[in-house]
């Protein structure tokens, strides 16, 4: 669904990649994983498209819809907590606008051509807006909400009254709301309380059919949720095929592995150091010497 080949990307003097490749299939649960500043929010924001590489491909499936959450919510006023949710749904009723617009014209009189090719446009627009379930928007910005602690009491009540860690909230259940093919959670946790973490995790475990990517600092959940790991560092990026657990153990592996080899190659470096560096007789002094003999 999304491929990153070859990609170098460098921040004024640090190099963060360099022909670095990774890939997110489609409906794979992936953990993002690195030291501070190895390059995780680049990732996401290659994918997004805020960022470009300096070289390498960035390649994504036609119409795939990608929803972004980060830690920056930016500002929210103006709206209900419900309205600012679904309006992160812009295209989905600007779509649903154009349908209805469409179903209009269609009891007007018109030549047959121009029915087909009104037809054939509506039902391109009806089979995205199932796709982005425009169908069921509102109903599913409430379920997101009440699931992240937001009830129905707070539905109507104005955005900017909420504190800085319920935005957080707000703004994660607009990225949910998208009903994206691709979901890119930056640390999805924090400001969660152990009611909402477990709802999330039912969420993406049961509800969501997209890819996921994410990195996040409370491990068990990570764990619970992802099949693979993508780790970050050293200017390059690594793939594991498995959970958390199996990517700290397969890290073990292959770092044991590598040092194992590495001090068979020291060993061999020290046996030819430890070789005479004189020259032996030469051949014919050789033959010379076995005659005598």
């Amino acid at each position: 669904m999304i491929h990153l080949t070859n990609i170098t990307r460098q921040h004024g003097a640090q190099i963060l990649f360099q022909n670095a490749s990774l890939q997110i299939p489609p409906g794979t649960r992936t953990g993002l994983v690195g030291p501070n500043g190895a390059g995780k929010s680049t990732i996401f924001r290659l994918i997004t498209g805020e960022e470009e590489a300096d070289k390498g491909d960035i390649s994504c499936a036609r119409k795939t819809v990608i929803g972004y959450f980060s830690q920056d919510v930016g500002d929210m006023a103006g709206r209900s907590a419900l309205a600012e949710v679904m309006a992160a749904s812009g295209e989905v009723i600007e779509l649903g606008a154009r349908m209805r617009e469409m179903e209009t014209a269609m009891g007007l009189p018109m030549a047959d051509e121009e029915m087909t090719a009104l037809l054939e446009r509506y039902g391109n627009a009806v089979e995205e807006f199932e796709h982005r379930g425009g169908y069921d928007l509102e109903t599913r910005a409430q379920t997101l909400l009440t699931g992240l602690g937001i009830g129905p009491d707070d539905f109507h009540r104005p955005v900017e009254t909420f504190s800085g860690g319920w935005k957080m909230r707000i703004e994660l259940a607009k990225i949910l709301t998208l009903n994206p093919d691709v979901l890119l959670l930056d640390e999805p946790t924090n400001h969660l309380d152990v009611e909402s973490i477990i709802w999330l995790e039912e969420w993406l475990t049961s509800d969501f059919k997209g890819a996921l990517l994410m990195t996040c600092h409370d491990r068990d959940f990570m764990n619970r949720i992802v099949s693979r790991i993508i780790e970050v560092g050293n200017r390059t990026v690594t793939t594991y095929s498995g959970n958390y657990n199996f990517y700290l153990r397969e890290r073990e592996i292959r770092r044991d592995q590598l040092l194992a080899s590495y001090r068979r190659q020291q060993e061999m470096l020290a046996k030819e150091a430890a070789l005479p560096l004189g020259p032996g007789p030469v051949k014919g002094q050789e033959n010379r010497q076995n005659r005598a003999h």
